[in-house]
């Protein structure tokens, strides 16, 4: 009887070794594929992020360029001012070479604006403060009013407070490039 069941254990002993080995495949291709499954996730997860971080970057590139040339044509706007407040040009010619010469194109104001509310609106009061500086700017800078010398010093320390806030912005825009 001890042969018989040692014989009867020795004819499925291949078929225990087969369905093990089977076993361990199966169990090998399951931890694979699920490895490879949470990897592809990270993968997905990680290359999104690299999208969204490209995609503010470029917008922030875009608002930095927007804003400069904003910047420069009030500043130019103020240069061609300043003959004026010395009695060695009209205001008119004043607006009409500040004109001539803007950086900006139609709608890049209100592109600048609206890349500030919708991608970066922790800089959009920082902005409005700045947009108050700037029309204590243009109050100076109108061909309809009075054009005394006396004037000039408070059109250059409005200019100045522009300027500083300008700063301030652009260091902040720099921040949020270097945390991206």
């Amino acid at each position: 009887m001890e042969s018989e069941v040692q014989s009867t254990v020795l004819n499925y002993t291949p078929l225990i070794t087969a369905s093990l080995g089977v076993l361990g495949t199966l169990l090998g291709v399951i931890v694979t594929s699920f490895v490879n499954h949470q990897r592809s996730k990270l993968e997905h997860k990680n290359t999104l992020e690299l999208k969204k971080i490209e995609f503010k970057r470029t917008k922030l590139e875009e608002l930095h360029l927007l804003f400069q040339k904003w910047e420069i044509d009030l500043q130019g706007m103020c240069l061609v001012f300043i003959p004026v407040y010395k009695g060695a040009n009209t205001a008119e010619n004043a607006m009409k070479l500040s004109t001539e010469n803007r950086l900006q194109e139609k709608g890049d104001f209100q592109k600048l604006q609206t890349i500030l509310q919708l991608h970066f609106p922790e800089l959009f009061d920082d902005f409005g403060n700045l947009i108050k500086l700037r029309d204590d700017v243009l109050d100076y800078c109108r061909e309809n009013r009075s054009f005394k010398r006396q004037k000039l010093d408070e059109l250059i320390k409005a200019q100045e407070a522009f300027d500083n806030k300008a700063k301030e912005l652009k260091v902040m825009m720099a921040q949020q490039a270097s945390e991206l």
